[in-house]
């Protein structure tokens, strides 16, 4: 397998450098025949890619350990599920799968826009991308390295990443990130063929809306992960690869606002090119935050040569993109924005927010290793930093998506939107004054929780005006305008992720106490009781389990059962947290110490408004999946 794997990787990189020297040469000379050998190059490049994954799947199957990378993931009593998880477990494995899928969708942007000077240029610099990634790949970063011995079984997967989260974070994320080379592309393609207008901007955004489903559903079985495995009890810490994850979606949803205010009304067209560039480059940034190991993260890989050449990509991407911009951009003159009080105008101010959003975040990431770079010592800023400043510009944020479905497309009547914000500010001011009065005088939780109320219905109005005229009518509107009405489901769904985040952050009741069996203690209006304490070796592993009876303010009783489990090839404890899930409250138990006389060490927490965090982020999903999916009528 190894051979097949080295060969098949040689000769996607010898299909690429084809490509795109065919593409670049029949463009020079106008030869069609030229170009369409360059487009087979391109395809035979996916076929390489593809067999060289085959070839390293087959080698984790085959339980191979002569590949380094296949015993440093994997071993014989891994199951199925988590062998192909380890595939893309490790630094070259994942490389490889993004390079799988950029070659996919490059194959799949072939087919369907081969023809035109910019899909051409779009083409090439697309077989540039798959260059970068394959020299790589058939370099410092090739799985198919082979020991000198081989040993009779491997290392194992990282305990860490033997949840099931993780079987479909990393692929699904890598996929959004794969997706955005596509618009980044077209937007440079279109700036050098001084192509303002046209196809490339409806095709641009359909790439973007499903990058955005990707990264979104990826972020969320990350926080999914977090919540369950690390036993901290949230889902978001400002770690710096979550930070990482969280750059390309703010990119990618300023992208989207920009690109659907393009095409509809032809404002903005530089910043479509300017933010398809960001986008792809923050994909990038991210993967020098993961890959580098200067910035500290349990997520992160371990210091890499691999980080270097991402880091010499990340600049060249920038200051190329840069150049071009300034030097073609002036050809994408538009008009100036219409008032204030439009619709265009307030998603413009929305993207303003998300670039800084970014920015501060990037500057909070890179804060500890530049000082340490600077000054020789490492100053973190850590969480704080970052919740000073962010829940602020959050709640700005929102406010702006719940003026939006207020304003008018081009201009607004101040007595107009007087009349249609009166019901929602009621809404909203109901809302602050009884969280703030019921829920402990918490100014800033009950503003948000406002703010979210609002955001919510003026949303749900927009969503449910056709509905005026009928059910019927309902229909045929939401059909006919999928990617106005996606949008507002998506920002409906984006308060209701506030609300959960609102309540877990400034709304939690935890306490933690060490009982001997069959004492309790109390947590709010929960009596917490130890029953048992349940040690099993099984054999790879010991699970210690601790059986909890919770009963409630009414009597209700809830059975939890968090373990520490000691995985003994690694030589490490990993905790299984217990929670019960609920509309308005998650319980989420956490055994943190035990002693085998039956002594345990636990944490209960309550979590209010947890699972919106979920249904949100779900709720947003399906919002930008209903404007990506194709079906029928006009947007």
């Amino acid at each position: 397998m190894a051979a097949l794997g080295r060969i098949s990787i040689l000769f996607a990189l010898i299909s690429s450098l084809a490509t795109a020297a065919l593409i670049t040469y029949g463009m020079k000379r106008r030869s069609g025949a030229q170009v369409r050998l360059g487009h087979f190059g391109l395809l035979a490049s996916l076929l390489f890619t593809f067999a060289a994954s085959l070839a390293l799947l087959m080698a984790f199957l085959g339980r191979d350990f002569s590949l380094i990378y296949v015993y440093n993931h994997s071993n014989r009593s891994l199951s199925p599920i988590f062998t192909l998880a380890a595939f893309w477990g490790g630094q070259e494995g994942s490389l490889l799968f993004w390079q799988l899928l950029i070659s996919a969708f490059s194959a799949v942007f072939l087919i369907n826009g081969r023809k035109g000077r910019l899909n051409q240029h779009a083409l090439l610099i697309l077989a540039a991308v798959q260059l970068f990634f394959l020299l790589l790949l058939a370099g410092v970063a090739s799985p198919f390295k082979v020991m000198a011995q081989t040993p009779v079984d491997g290392m194992g997967l990282n305990p860490l990443l033997l949840h099931i989260q993780m079987v479909f974070h990393p692929p699904i994320l890598f996929a959004g990130y794969a997706a955005t080379a596509v618009p980044f592309a077209l937007g440079i393609a279109a700036l050098i063929t001084g192509q303002a207008d046209g196809g490339w901007v409806r095709t641009a955004k359909k790439w973007a809306l499903f990058a955005q489903v990707m990264l979104s559903i990826g972020i969320l079985l990350g926080a999914l992960w977090a919540y369950d495995e690390l036993a901290f009890g949230g889902y978001w810490a400002w770690d710096p690869v979550e930070n990482a994850s969280l750059l390309p979606w703010l990119m990618g949803s300023a992208l989207l606002h920009t690109l659907n205010i393009h095409e509809r009304r032809g404002l903005l067209k530089l910043w479509s090119p300017i933010l398809t560039s960001a986008a792809f480059i923050s994909c990038i940034l991210a993967t020098v935050i993961t890959r580098s190991g200067v910035i500290e993260s349990v997520h992160a890989f371990g210091r890499s040569p691999i980080a270097a050449y991402f880091t010499w990509m990340l600049i060249v991407l920038t200051l190329a993109s840069a150049v071009i911009i300034i030097f073609k951009g002036k050809e994408f003159a538009s008009d100036e924005l219409d008032s204030l009080l439009s619709k265009s105008y307030g998603f413009h101010l929305n993207n303003v927010i998300l670039i800084f959003f970014a920015v501060v975040i990037t500057f909070g990431t890179f804060y500890p290793p530049a000082t340490e770079a600077l000054f020789g010592a490492r100053i973190s800023l850590g969480p704080l930093f970052f919740m000073r400043i962010i829940p602020p510009l959050g709640l700005i944020y929102l406010g702006f998506l719940g003026v939006c479905p207020l304003l008018g497309e081009k201009e607004t009547e101040r007595s107009r939107l007087a009349r249609r914000a009166a019901p929602p500010l009621i809404l909203a001011a109901v809302t602050f004054s009884l969280a703030f009065f019921l829920w402990g005088n918490k100014s800033f939780a009950s503003l948000g929780l406002g703010i979210s109320a609002f955001t919510m219905a003026t949303t749900l109005t927009a969503i449910l005006a056709p509905a005026k005229d009928g059910a019927k009518n309902l229909f045929v509107r939401l059909k006919a305008n999928r990617s106005r009405y996606g949008g507002y489901l998506a920002h409906f769904g984006i308060a209701a992720v506030f609300v959960g985040l609102i309540g877990t952050s400034y709304y939690p009741t935890s306490g933690q106490a060490s009982l001997e069996k069959g004492e309790s203690f109390k947590v709010g209006p929960l009596t917490v009781a130890n029953l048992e304490l349940k040690i099993e070796d099984l054999g790879d592993k010991v699970e210690n389990t601790a059986l909890l009876k919770v009963e409630k303010a009414s009597g209700r009783k809830v059975e939890l059962s968090p373990k520490l489990i000691y995985h003994k090839s690694w030589k490490k404890t990993t905790a299984k947290v217990a929670i019960e899930g609920g509309l308005f409250s998650d319980l989420y138990a956490n055994l943190m110490q035990f002693h085998e006389s039956g002594t345990i060490h636990v944490e209960l927490k309550i979590n209010p408004f947890a699972s919106w965090l979920w249904i949100g982020t779900w709720i947003m999903i399906l919002g930008t999946a209903l404007a990506f999916l194709p079906l029928g009528g006009a947007d």
